[in-house]
């Protein structure tokens, strides 16, 4: 559709494309783009969501549960007196830092008996539901923060326990917005403005009113086409319906190219159709399909499983044979792992294997890895 919609130079009077044309052009392509882009990636969303469901996460849930096997067989292991105390202390972080794991994970965030044996190992701390409220609260806080100096709210912790409370100082600081916006465009006009500033304004409203018009003529000579009321055949009254609304949706968004791309696709195959369109014509057009691509931009990145809340995010990949590749991978890793742990299950049934186990079992150091960076500045690690 893109090929139809571009501006071409004349066979019989060649002259190189204008700037607006040349603008006009990229934004036409990049729309197509944007829009194939989406379809591939709700597509690829929602088949990453169904083999997930089916492949991996019984794969990670099988991983887990001997995870979870090799906590209670190292918690019940006989041979724990025949550790020094170096040694033990070694391994109450070991089983303390697994016990973490397992209650981090979807599967067993609930699990009484983790949660016990949590405490059993960190009898000096809080109860791992008492660490995870503190640990709540003080991500709360932190978005509070976050949120209140880059949009200049007023949140509070505790807001994010209520839903409708964020919604309503989410609208009261859009309206704040709204209104300082009002005062600063209420200030320009005051503004007297000049000749030429007039002129250019002048030149715009005629622009824009002149590809409102063009629009509303394709409007009007689709639904001529295409209303449904005089339409004897069931079946084609059904086929114009849909039709209607398409062209209905496309015109009340002020999507003139989808209208353009609807006129060509069901009425004729016409070229060229903005060859005649003057500069300042095209430059408003340009503006539209500017915003139109930042609009599609937004959509294709909210779209996507890493913002989307897909659990299997880390596998996504717009290609479906990588993200196939991705998905086996990572199933035969789980498994890999799953069979490592039985291993290890095994290995420390005597004295010798579970001294072993403890020495060279790598205990990992907490990081700030996983705050983001403009919170940790905000915090005050960076920057003092």
């Amino acid at each position: 559709m893109s090929k139809q919609l571009q501006i071409n130079t004349n066979p019989q009077a060649p002259q190189p494309l204008s700037k607006e044309q040349k603008r006009f052009n990229n934004y036409v392509r990049r729309i197509e783009q944007l829009r194939n882009e989406i379809e591939i990636t709700k597509e690829q969303d929602l088949k990453l969501r169904q083999t997930g469901e089916k492949r991996v996460t019984p794969a990670e849930k099988e991983a887990i549960a001997t995870l979870r096997e090799l906590v209670l067989a190292l918690d019940g292991n006989p041979h724990l007196p025949s550790l020094t105390e170096k040694q033990y202390e070694k391994f109450c972080s070991i089983i303390s830092q697994e016990i973490e794991r397992l209650l981090q994970t979807h599967f067993h965030h609930d699990d009484e008996t983790l949660k016990a044996l949590y405490e059993k190992y960190n009898p000096d701390e809080e109860s791992w539901d008492e660490a995870m409220e503190m640990e709540n609260e003080e991500m709360k806080d932190m978005a509070s923060h976050f949120f209140n100096q880059m949009f200049g709210t007023n949140f509070e912790g505790s807001d994010f326990d209520d839903p409708a409370k964020i919604k309503e100082k989410i609208e009261a600081r859009q309206a704040e917005f709204e209104a300082e916006e009002r005062a600063r465009k209420a200030r320009r006009n005051q503004r007297k403005k000049t000749n030429s500033e007039l002129a250019a304004e002048a030149k715009r409203k005629a622009a824009e009113e002149a590809v409102a018009k063009t629009a509303k003529q394709i409007y009007v000579d689709l639904i001529r086409h295409f209303h449904p009321d005089k339409e004897p055949d069931e079946q084609k009254r059904l086929e114009k319906t849909e039709i209607m609304k398409q062209i209905t949706v496309a015109y009340e968004a002020n999507d003139h190219l989808k209208l353009l791309e609807l006129q060509m696709t069901l009425l004729n195959e016409r070229n060229n159709v903005f060859a005649d369109f003057n500069e300042s014509q095209l430059k408003y057009f340009n503006d539209v399909l500017k915003r139109q691509v930042q609009e599609l931009e937004m959509e294709l990145e909210m779209c996507s499983p890493d913002m989307n809340g897909n659990m299997f995010a880390m596998l996504y990949h717009p290609d479906p044979y990588i993200m196939d590749y991705r998905i086996e991978q990572h199933v035969r890793e789980q498994k890999r792992y799953a069979k490592m742990v039985r291993n290890t299950i095994e290995g420390i049934q005597t004295v010798k294997g579970l001294k072993q186990f403890v020495k060279t079992h790598h205990i990992e150091e907490d990081t700030f890895d996983d705050i983001p960076p403009e919170l940790l500045k905000m915090m005050g690690f960076f920057g003092r």
